[in-house]
């Protein structure tokens, strides 16, 4: 069964509505603001095909700086974040000479005694024994040479590399705990995700409206069951302000429809 729910967790693409002003532009701050319109659950009924949890959220924004599009990867955007382990800085491989001696490693524990251990849940959220680096390094002669980099790094999780960040919680024991897909599920797994640009033609200008915002999995019954669950969700805007964070009343997927 786990095996199952690891390969059909995924992401489904984000719908979005907007409304823009046409007549008088709307007054709102530079950072979003969001409120919950409506929680639906679509269920399937096969063991194939996924189910559908969709959240509808209400929007407004000032200059109307939200979305990112699949293809923004480098950094701010980029997924994890790697340090430099002299100054401890985050390193940007899109513009910095790197070398190997500039990461933070596994053998770098012996003298940073703060690093995790390899080891339960910083295998997942912190080492990368499988980095997608190409690390840049500057020869004796002057030139630059590039080489995929094979060794395991530390890193975090970047926040902006979403701008939808969601999260489940569930009742265990009469209280909400965090149920993080990661470490509950496989590392993989993570409902966050992305939503296009609201803004067609890039001008500062107010945004109102509703970003529908859909999430599929066969696992949503087989996990949850007749659990009682809330969701928490910010949104950030490209320059990295977060909305409020709003939560949803307690729910099980059968009262929903």
């Amino acid at each position: 069964m786990k095996n199952l729910i690891k390969r059909n967790l995924f992401l489904s693409l984000a719908v979005i509505s907007t409304l823009s002003a046409c007549v008088e532009a709307p007054e709102f701050p530079s950072t979003p603001k969001i409120a919950l319109n409506n929680l639906i659950f679509k269920e399937v009924g096969s063991n194939s095909d996924p189910d559908s949890l969709i959240v509808f959220v209400d929007f407004e924004d000032g200059d109307g700086d939200l979305g990112l599009e699949p293809s923004e990867i480098l950094p701010p955007y980029n997924q994890k974040n790697y340090f430099n382990n002299k100054s401890g800085q985050l390193i940007n491989f899109s513009t910095d000479i790197v070398s190997v001696a500039d990461l933070i490693v596994f053998s770098n524990r012996s003298t940073i005694d703060t690093l995790p251990d390899f080891v339960g849940d910083a295998i997942c959220l912190n080492w990368d024994d499988n980095p997608e680096i190409e690390v840049i390094t500057r020869l004796p002669d002057g030139s630059d040479s590039t080489f995929q980099l094979q060794d395991t790094v530390y890193f975090q999780f970047n926040p902006r590399h979403h701008n939808f960040l969601i999260d489940f919680f569930i009742e265990r024991g009469g209280e909400f705990e965090l149920f993080d897909w990661r470490l509950e599920i496989d590392c993989s797994t993570d409902f966050n995700g992305r939503f296009p640009s609201l803004n067609e033609d890039n001008e500062s200008r107010a945004l109102e409206g509703t970003i529908k915002y859909g999430m599929t999995s066969v696992g949503f019954k087989s996990i949850f069951r007749e659990d009682r669950l809330k969701l928490r969700m910010t949104v950030i805007d490209r320059s990295g302000k977060y909305s409020n964070t709003i939560e949803t009343e307690p729910f099980r997927l059968s009262d929903i429809d």
